[in-house]
Order: C-alpha cells, then structure tokens, then sequence
C-alpha cells in the first residue's frame, strides 16, 4: 500500500502476541480484515537526539571518481556512536566498497542520489561469498530508503562462484525490524538482497532489475515484501527455511524463476509473472548461449547440500496472473535440481489465470504421498506449438482438488494425468477442446467428480506433520 509506512509489519494474531518488538520502536497492534497487524515505528524519526546527518558533511564527495567508502563509514559511525540515526545522500553518484550498518540506522538516497558499488572486487573484502556494498550484522532498526538508486556496477569477481559472481547490493544476517523501501537496486555483482536468519523484515516499493536474485532469503521469519517490482537474470525470490512469508502486488520477471522457494506458511497474492526475461540469465550468458525463457512461476527449493530443516508447506498463491513462462509450478523430489532436501506439502491456487505455458505443471512428490494440490477458479492453457503435452502431470500425491478449473492443451493427450494419489476430486472441471478421454487416472485410491469430495485419508494418517 503506498500510504503504509516503511516499517510496517503484518503479524498474525499469535505472532502479535507472542513477538517482544525492540525497545527502540514503539508499535501498536491493530485488527486487520486478514487477521491483526503490527505497526512498527522508528524511534528515531521522532527523537530529537538521533539526528540527521550528510554524508558530504563528512568528506564525501558527489560526483568524484574516487572511492568515498571511508567517509560513508564515518557517517554511519557518528550516527551509531549517538544511538543512531539517518544519513542522508544527496543529489550525485557516490562511489563506495564496503559499508557496515549498525543498530538504528537509516539511510535515505534523495532523488537523483546514487550509491554506486565500485568495479573493483578486492574493495568489498577478500572474495567471500558474504561480500556486499551494504552489510548489516545482528542490528536492529535498520532502514535502507530511497527515492535514490544502488548501482553495483556489474562488478565481478574471476574468483567468485561460477567464476565471475562478485558483490552482492544488500547483505543482512541476523537482523531484525528492517526495511527496504522506495528503492531501486540495478546491476548487481550477485544478489540484490541477501538476508539470513532475519526477522520483521518489509521490503516495499523496491525495483531490482539485473543482475542475480532479487531477494534470496535463508532461514528467515516474517517477510513482507509488497508493491515491487523484480526483473532479474535469476531467480526473483529464493531461498530456502524460511517461515511466514507475504508477496502483495509485486511484478515478477526473469529468467530463472519467479520463486525459487522453501517456505512455511506463504502468500502470493495480486502478483504477475511474465516472461521471457528482460535481463538474460548471466550464466547462459557466459557459456555464450544468452537465454531469456522464463522457466517457472514456482518452483519448489530445498537443496540438500544446505541440509534444509522445514519443508515448504502451506502455500496460497491467489488472484494472479501468468503468461508465456515455461511452467506454473515444479516439483520433484526424486531427482529435481535442489529440490530433494525437504519435500513440498500442501499448495493453493485460487483465482489463477496462466496463459501461454511451454510445459505441463509438473509434480512428482515423495514415496508417502504427502503432497496436496487444489485449484481453485483457475485455468491454465499451453501454447498452441506445445498443446500435446497434458496441462497437469502429478504423481505420488495426497490429494489432487479441481474446483471450477479450465485445462487447455491440443486435444491429442489428457489434460490432466495423475498416478498413484490417494484421491481426486474434479468439480466443474473444463477441458478445452472436449474430449471422449479428457483425463488420465492411474492408481489413484479414490476418485468422485461433481460437488461431494472423495474420501481422503486424514493427513495424520499418511504423514507426520513436524511443528515448524
């Protein structure tokens, strides 16, 4: 919502209760149409002793070739020292290597204020995977704003992973109460953001385009990301131990994936994919065959070399938009690429149009069937030059639920395919073109079509469901 303030985060109710905010914001929690909100204010915004500060007050210099990284780094430490406050960038280009956040600081870019990476690796630490223009380490109260630009410049790194990754933009480990809004992040030496183990985190109003991942989060709890738009050469969103998390309103394109994710508890909602990708993906890139397809809107992500600890579970993906990728969805945990470390549970597709598709959605779940998969109000169409394929392809499921779902492929195959499920229920199910044969149904214990659901075996009963 453009009018939410920057450090607005979106709890449930046990989460209103049961979370202790940070002694540095005031909040007040708020009944909410979906639930209960919490509305987290910064302390410094309004206390008279955290004062502003221009980082041209310290030495650096707009405009100038030459790195301004230790005057930067003097601002930010005069703030910190004092119990924080904002630093201020103001119209110009300010070059920089590594820069260290501290509790309670805020950053602002003014309009036209751009905070360039240098193109030089060796200025951002010793080559390390966490090397990054922007750094924040167990802090609090962090906020990253614009209406000003992060440019990382491309920067690469010939010792970096793939032989060329450098710099990420924005590296968070161990934080909580962040914000990133009002933003726009471009070509980046690897992730836009990259946020580990961190919590309360809204990303708002941020542009990425090129570059790598726009938001790769690892082991992370109560993201809000809202009102953004990702154009990337990878993987939009990704990572994987990640609890809680609320997409809104947000422009998905790449050409990687939308979401390459493990995630508990996760909301899409009034987003658009499209492809192919506007930035190639920088791999293909170097192995001299750029490519832009898009390959899914969603892609399940638990890889086992991260020895990942939750599955992804619980997804609602609702009132969304997909046209021209490769896939809607894929899943499969007996050979999928970084997909095998923790299986995929329960996902939710309602009020879904996705148009234009190269490939069936593709499932291929684990041996105790704990897969479920429910359309609802959804229709999925294949391009006319790869309509003889099915639209759905599912095997080793749960449960399988068409509800008011239109499937269109060429005619020649089923629409939908599915082996060795527990039950499927199909109600009000269009298959274009009709068909004498429209579906395929291969030991699958229960089937009904119509208004009454087939027996399921109680979830308790084909699965152990861990606490998260």
């Amino acid at each position: 919502m453009k009018d939410d303030k920057p450090g607005a985060i979106r709890l449930t109710r046990r989460e209103a209760v049961n979370i202790g905010l940070g002694t540095v914001f005031s909040s007040a929690v708020v009944a909410t149409g979906g639930g209960f909100a919490t509305a987290t204010r910064w302390a410094g915004a309004d206390d008279k002793t955290l004062k502003e500060r221009l980082v041209t007050d310290f030495g650096a210099k707009p405009d100038d070739h030459g790195l301004q990284t230790a005057a930067i780094q003097a601002a930010i430490d005069a703030a910190a020292d004092q119990g924080g406050g904002t630093i201020r960038f103001p119209k110009g280009r300010f070059v920089s290597g590594a820069i260290r956040l501290r509790d309670n600081i805020r950053l602002v870019l003014e309009e036209g204020a751009v905070l360039r990476g240098s193109t030089n690796w060796r200025d951002f630490g010793q080559g390390g995977w966490l090397d990054a223009l922007i750094t924040a380490r167990d802090a609090r109260g962090i906020r990253i704003e614009g209406p000003g630009r992060i440019d990382g410049a491309d920067c690469e790194n010939p010792k970096g992973e793939e032989g060329f990754r450098g710099p990420h933009a924005i590296v968070l480990l161990g934080c909580r109460d962040v914000a990133v809004a009002d933003l726009a992040v471009v070509r980046t030496g690897n992730y836009a953001m990259f946020c580990r183990d961190c919590s309360d985190v809204q990303v708002r109003e941020v542009s990425v385009r090129g570059g790598h991942d726009a938001l790769h989060a690892q082991a992370c709890r109560r993201f809000t990301v809202r009102d953004c738009d990702f154009r990337t050469g990878d993987d939009c969103l990704a990572g994987c131990d990640n609890t809680d998390f609320e997409i809104l309103d947000c422009r998905i394109n790449s050409s990687c994936n939308g979401f390459r994710l493990g995630c508990v508890n996760l909301v899409v909602r009034k987003c658009q994919f499209w492809g192919p990708g506007e930035h190639p993906h920088l791999i293909s890139v170097r192995r001299g065959s750029p490519r832009t397809n898009m390959l899914a809107a969603f892609c399940h992500f638990a890889p086992t070399d991260r020895n990942p600890k939750l599955p992804s579970d619980n997804w609602l993906i609702e009132d969304c938009t997909i046209d021209n990728l490769d896939r809607v969805y894929e899943y499969n945990f007996e050979r999928g690429t970084w997909q095998t470390g923790q299986p995929a549970r329960r996902l939710h597709f309602r009020n879904v149009k996705a148009t234009r598709l190269a490939r069936p959605l593709t499932v291929l779940g684990d041996a105790q069937r704990q897969f479920d998969l429910t359309l609802e109000d959804v229709s999925i169409a294949l391009r006319d030059d790869r309509g003889d394929q099915p639209v759905l392809d599912v095997m080793r499921f749960g449960s399988l639920v068409l509800r008011k779902v239109m499937l269109e492929n060429s005619g020649e195959t089923p629409g939908l395919v599915a082996r060795q499920g527990d039950a499927v229920w199909l109600d009000r199910v269009r298959w274009v073109p009709q068909r004498e044969a429209p579906y395929l149904l291969e030991q699958v214990t229960s089937s009904s079509s119509g208004c009454s659901p087939p027996t399921i075996p109680p979830q308790h009963e084909r699965m152990s469901l861990p606490r998260y």
